[in-house]
């Protein structure tokens, strides 16, 4: 489940994303900007999503430690 950071992280998201489209209506090329805006914001709330949660990724580099856990 999603705490309140991502939860606005991804309503930031989706605002920028209507940000992004009203620009394209626009002669100028902000369209870009804001496009790579999103995607670098999506990417990290991804990573946020798929490897900061507590009970799925441990990092430790003992692995002494790590056959201890799995054997």
């Amino acid at each position: 489940s999603m705490n309140s950071r991502q939860s606005f992280q991804l309503l930031l998201i989706l605002i920028l994303t209507f940000v992004a489209f009203a620009s394209a209506a626009s002669p100028t090329i902000m369209w870009i900007e804001w496009t790579t805006l999103i995607v670098v914001l999506s990417f990290c709330l991804l990573f946020d999503l798929m490897f900061t949660v507590e009970n799925d990724f441990v990092f430790d580099p003992d692995a002494d430690n790590w056959r201890r856990k799995t054997e």
